[in-house]
C-alpha cells in the first residue's frame, strides 16, 4: 500500500512515524528543509522536498499509483489544494486537515465537491477527548467503543487504593464485571493474565460496559466527583471546540486568554461562557479568578511549558482534575508516570484516527476496525474490530484458542451487548471484538488468535 503525507510538521511527522513501523510503503512531502532532514534521519520512510500544492512536487511524488495522500500541513488551503490536485494525479483516496472552524462547518460540501474521503482536525478531536475526561474525572483517559456501548479508561493506583495488592480475579468479584487489559507498571508494559496482581503506582487500563465502568468507579473511589467549574487556560481552537461542545450542559466554563481579539470573538459566539483577558500563567490571576475553587483545570495554551507549569500550579492549589494539552512528544515521555493528572497530545490524537483509516483500507473485506486509542504513551493499542463472515474461527469457544501474549481479548459486543468474556464465551460474525495488544499493525482478530494445538 502506497501512502503519501503531504506536512512534515508534528502531525505529519507522528503519522509517519506510526505508519512505518508497518509494512507500508510511506513518503512524505515538505516545503522546509530542516523537517525533510527530520524525517529522512530519524524513519524509513521516502522524502520530497517541494510545496504540496504544486502540480510538479506531486507528480514527482508518482500519484498515480497512491492508495492514499493524507495532507496535514499548517494552512487548510494547502490541504484542500493538495487533495484536489492529487485527486486529479490518481490518487485513490484522500485525507485533508482541516483546522477553521468556517471551513469545518463545510465538510460534507467539501468533501463531496473535492472527493475527500476524510477531513481531520486535531484540535476539534482533542476537545471531544477532554470532555470525556472531565464526564468521567476519575480516569486520566477515557476511550468510547461501539457507539458508547463500552468504554476504555485509564486510572493510577494510589498507596491507599482498594485496588492495591488485589489480584484480577478478586477484582472483578468485589468490582464488578469489567477487565484490566493493560498495566504500565515501572516504565514497562503489561498485558496482564489472571495471577497477575496490582500494585500501588500502577497505571492500568480497563475494559467494560459504560454502566459497570461507572460501577467500578463508584466503588473504587467511594465520591461521586463531578465536574461543574471549568477553568481553561488559553482560548484558541480547541477552547472554541470545548466550549461548543459543552453548549446546553451543566457545566460552568472560564476561559483565559492574552490576545484581546480572541476574547471578542469567544464571547460574541458563546454568550454564556466568562472570558477573562489576562495573562493566566500569573497565579495572582489564577489566584482571582478562583483556580482553588474549580472542579477542573484544562491547559490548552499554544505553549507546553506554559501549560506544564499552570497545571502544576494548579495541582498545588487542590483542583482535583487537571488537563494539560502538550504538543512535543519527548515532553510527553519525560513526563509519562509523574504526578500530572491527565495529558493530551493533538498530534497523537489525530494519527490513531489516521492509522484506523489505513488499516480498515488495507482490511477492507475481512473485517473492519471501528476505532482505535492509544494508551500509555502509544505502547499499547485498543482496537475495536467489527468481525465479518472470513473470521476463521466463529463459534469456536475462546477456552479452544490461543490468544497472543501480547494481547487479550478485552470485550465482545454481541447483539448491542458488551461482554467481559469468558472461555466459553464465542465470536460470531456481526460482532464486535475489542482487544489490547502492544504489538503494531493488528488488522484482523486472527493475527492475535490463533487455533489450540
Amino acid at each position: 500500500m502506497k501512502i503519501v503525507i503531504a506536512g512534515a510538521g508534528r502531525i505529519g511527522y507522528s503519522i509517519a512515524h506510526e505508519l512505518s513501523k508497518e509494512d507500508l510503503d510511506i513518503t512524505v512531502i515538505d516545503i522546509d528543509e530542516e523537517n525533510i532532514k527530520k524525517i529522512s534521519n530519524n524513519l524509513d520512510v521516502q522524502t520530497v522536498l517541494g510545496n504540496a500544492a504544486s502540480y510538479d512536487t506531486l507528480k514527482d511524488a508518482v500519484l498515480e499509483d497512491t492508495d492514499l495522500l493524507i495532507a496535514v500541513t499548517q494552512e487548510d488551503e494547502i490541504n484542500l489544494l493538495c487533495c484536489l490536485v492529487a485527486r486529479k494525479l490518481g490518487a485513490t483516496h484522500t485525507i485533508a486537515r482541516v483546522r477553521k472552524s468556517d471551513y469545518y462547518s463545510q465538510t460534507n460540501f467539501l468533501k463531496d465537491e473535492l472527493g475527500l474521503s476524510m477531513t481531520i482536525n486535531p484540535e476539534e478531536e482533542t476537545a471531544k477527548e477532554i470532555s470525556r475526561m472531565l464526564r468521567v474525572p476519575h480516569a486520566t483517559k477515557v476511550g468510547p467503543f461501539a457507539h458508547s456501548k463500552a468504554e476504555s479508561i485509564e486510572i493510577k493506583v494510589a498507596e491507599d487504593s482498594k485496588l492495591n495488592n488485589l489480584t484480577l480475579p478478586d477484582l472483578r468479584r468485589k468490582y464488578g464485571n469489567v477487565l484490566v487489559c493493560a498495566v504500565s507498571r515501572d516504565k514497562k508494559i503489561i498485558i496482564p493474565r489472571g495471577d497477575f496482581v496490582i500494585k500501588a503506582g500502577d497505571r492500568l487500563n480497563i475494559v467494560g460496559a459504560n454502566r459497570d465502568i461507572n460501577h467500578f468507579i463508584n466503588m473504587i473511589y467511594g465520591d461521586k466527583r463531578v465536574v461543574k467549574n471549568v477553568l481553561v487556560l488559553g482560548g484558541g481552537n480547541i477552547a472554541f471546540y470545548l466550549a461548543k461542545q459543552l453548549e446546553g450542559s451543566k457545566l460552568s466554563l472560564k476561559v483565559i486568554e492574552r490576545k484581546k481579539n480572541v476574547c471578542t470573538m469567544l464571547k460574541e459566539t458563546f454568550p454564556k461562557i466568562t472570558v477573562v483577558y489576562g495573562n493566566g500563567n500569573n497565579p495572582e490571576l489564577l489566584d482571582e479568578e478562583g483556580v482553588n475553587v474549580s472542579d477542573a483545570f484544562v491547559a490548552i495554551t499554544g505553549d507546553d511549558d506554559d501549560n506544564v507549569i499552570s497545571s502544576m500550579f494548579a495541582m498545588s492549589c487542590g483542583v482535583k482534575k487537571v488537563i494539560t494539552k502538550i504538543q512535543e512528544s519527548y515532553i510527553v515521555r519525560m513526563l509519562a508516570g509523574n504526578s500530572l493528572d491527565s495529558i493530551v497530545q493533538p498530534s497523537s490524537i489525530a494519527t490513531q484516527r489516521i492509522v484506523r483509516y489505513v488499516r480498515s483500507m488495507q482490511n477492507a473485506y475481512d473485517s473492519t476496525i471501528e476505532a482505535l486509542y492509544y494508551m500509555f504513551e502509544r505502547n499499547v493499542e485498543i482496537i475495536e474490530i467489527k468481525i465479518n463472515n472470513s473470521f476463521r474461527f466463529e463459534g469456536v469457544p475462546l477456552k479452544d484458542l490461543d490468544v497472543s501474549h501480547n494481547a487479550i481479548v478485552a470485550s465482545i459486543i454481541h447483539n448491542g451487548r458488551c461482554i467481559i468474556p469468558t472461555g466459553d464465551n464465542v465470536i460470531t460474525a456481526g460482532d464486535s471484538v475489542i482487544i489490547a495488544t502492544t504489538r503494531k499493525g493488528v488488522l484482523t482478530l486472527d493475527d492475535v488468535v490463533e487455533a489450540k494445538q
